[in-house]
């Protein structure tokens, strides 16, 4: 079993999928025909007659109904939508919101300034915040047990870096510095007060009104974990590297340096020890080997340098920090 599916396979899978949001829509009165089919990485959602319907995009996912009962706990200032229903159709998860009259921030993005970047950035961190909020004693059996862009123990952290060496993507020196990285991490992990992350903090999670962030949606991944997991993609928005081709113009600059210094502020409470910068640089490590595992399986792959978790890994390898260097003063 390689896991590789065809492209008859995939085709029959998002027809099925499309069959049960057809269904669910019908059930809410909405004729599926008026719908409109938006952007989704793990599950697939329509928008129509002011609903907002997800499906899951496996039947053997099993997060979305589970995050409706989470969702319950939110308090309003994440901006969490008004769920109406859910439930499982056909063996496939879904749930249907209230719409909210917004588009995606990360489409929304690219016609961002600099200044609207830093402010979204701020607003989305805010909704953040007040997840973060959330009692973990009460969030524990909602939450995730473990969030898949992360590693349970340090040994499955580790074989992912053994494996990209195994492959000649890292050398055997970036290793073992990413590797020496890592056990700070984890040492560091024991005394780190637990919150409720959302697990995948990114514009791709957020809905912009064109003036606010207006809400901060799919929690699927969501996991008590220390502040600094959410902290690392927040981080990273604004200091990752630019991609090839970009962040060349004095205007383009510009725009990074505002978004730079509003999350280096935004950061900075989160940052005040070694060991809180040690619980971030793992959590980065962590999940741009993730990306890169992902990237390396993909078929007709390009060449892996070009790649933002291969860069990402191999500038932390080679100095304390890497592209998080600035932020850390170090």
């Amino acid at each position: 079993m390689t896991g590789v599916t065809t492209a008859a396979e995939r085709a029959a899978r998002a027809a099925e999928v499309a069959a049960v949001a057809e269904e669910v829509f019908r059930s809410q009165g909405v004729d599926f025909r008026s719908a409109r089919r938006t952007s989704g990485r793990t599950n697939a959602t329509w928008l129509g007659g002011g609903l907002a319907v997800r499906v899951a995009g496996s039947s053997a996912a099993r997060d979305l109904v589970r995050e409706t009962r989470l969702a319950a706990l939110l308090p309003p200032e994440v901006g969490y939508p008004a769920v109406l229903a859910s439930g499982t159709t056909r063996g496939f998860e879904w749930v249907v919101t209230r719409e909210i009259e917004a588009v995606c921030l990360d489409d929304a993005w690219a016609g961002l300034d600099g200044q609207r970047r830093a402010a979204a950035t701020r607003r989305l961190w805010e909704r953040a915040r007040a997840a973060h909020r959330v009692d973990p004693a009460a969030a524990a059996p909602l939450a995730r047990s473990h969030n898949p862009f992360y590693a349970r123990s340090p040994e499955e952290a580790d074989a992912a870096l053994g494996r990209l060496h195994a492959a000649g993507v890292l050398t055997a020196g970036e290793r073992r510095r990413l590797s020496a990285a890592l056990e700070r991490h984890w040492a560091a992990l024991p005394a780190a007060a637990p919150v409720l992350n959302h697990g995948d903090l990114s514009p791709v999670n957020a809905l912009w009104d064109g003036t606010d962030v207006v809400s901060l949606l799919d929690f699927e991944f969501a996991v008590l974990a220390p502040v600094h997991l959410d902290l690392n993609e927040l981080v990273k928005t604004a200091f990752a590297p630019p991609a090839p081709g970009t962040g060349t113009t004095e205007g383009e600059r510009a725009d990074r340096g505002l978004l730079q210094e509003a999350v280096a502020e935004l950061a900075a409470p989160f940052l005040r020890t070694d060991a809180d910068a040690a619980l971030l640089i793992g959590h980065s490590i962590q999940l741009e080997a993730w990306g890169l595992e992902r990237e390396l399986a993909k078929p007709r792959r390009k060449d892996h340098r070009d790649w933002e978790p291969y860069r990402m890994l191999v500038a932390c390898a080679r100095g304390d920090g890497g592209y998080y260097e600035p932020l850390l003063g170090r």
